[in-house]
């Protein structure tokens, strides 16, 4: 499998209502984008691709590499995008790369506020439930994860959380976790850390990250790669039947 960091990268995250697709270039650049809401994905991803290919007059097989957003975030649409992206880059021999879509909504934080020493991005969870993590944007690298693993929490128990772990320092929240809990938000952080209906995460980051990955020359295994669900998916087991007389 080889791949062309000459070529745009097919880039789109599902982990939230709104698939985001892309093609960007090398330097970052995007070519061309679409973005849809929808309670399932599966019905449009796929047309959004292709829309774009079209547009830009370019096959899957000219691409450098596919990235995806791998979660944490909506179950059925974290499926459907990673099944969207083996599926398009098994028959063509693409590379697989996927990123966390917490830390692109990080790097979009910290892109709209770049003073910001401490970056919370927050996408609902569902379940009354928050995915986040904190993020050091202080590195001049971009930003960097603090403490081990994502956080699924309760609205309420994430803004105690993360003003523990910021110890005082200012920081800045976004995202669909956020947005759905706004209220919570505004009275358990200091009013100036709420930022209000932040688009992401974006395909813009989500290319920055792929490039990062392959750079190092980190990529994902096709048949091995799954979901970063954030929680167990939840399972109802069938129930047994009951004997008659």
């Amino acid at each position: 499998m080889m791949e062309d960091v000459g070529q745009p990268l097919l880039a789109f995250d599902t982990s939230t209502p709104t698939a985001r697709v892309a093609l960007v270039s090398p330097v970052g650049v995007c070519l061309a984008e679409r973005a849809k809401t929808a309670a399932r994905h599966s019905a449009n991803l796929l047309a959004l691709v292709d829309e774009l290919l079209r547009e830009i007059g370019i096959s899957i097989g000219g691409l450098a590499a596919i990235a995806c957003g791998a979660g944490p975030g909506s179950f059925t649409g974290l499926r459907v995008g990673l099944a969207v992206a083996k599926g398009l880059a098994l028959p063509t021999d693409r590379p697989l790369v996927l990123v966390s879509s917490l830390e692109a909504l990080a790097c979009d934080l910290a892109v709209a506020s770049p003073e910001a020493p401490l970056l919370l991005p927050c996408l609902d969870a569902g379940k009354g439930q928050v995915y986040a993590r904190l993020y050091d944007a202080g590195t001049g690298q971009g930003p960097r994860p603090l403490g081990e693993g994502d956080w699924v929490l309760s609205p309420g128990d994430l803004c105690r959380m993360a003003v523990d772990a910021a110890a005082g320092r200012p920081l800045v929240a976004g995202g669909t976790g956020l947005d759905r809990y706004l209220e919570i938000f505004r009275s358990g952080l200091a009013d100036d850390a709420c930022r209000v209906s932040l688009p992401g995460p974006s395909t813009g980051a989500i290319a920055r990250l792929a490039r990062q990955r392959m750079a190092a020359g980190e990529f994902d295994d096709i048949e091995s790669a799954v979901p970063r669900y954030g929680r167990p998916p939840d399972i109802t087991r069938p129930k047994k039947a009951v004997p008659g007389p």
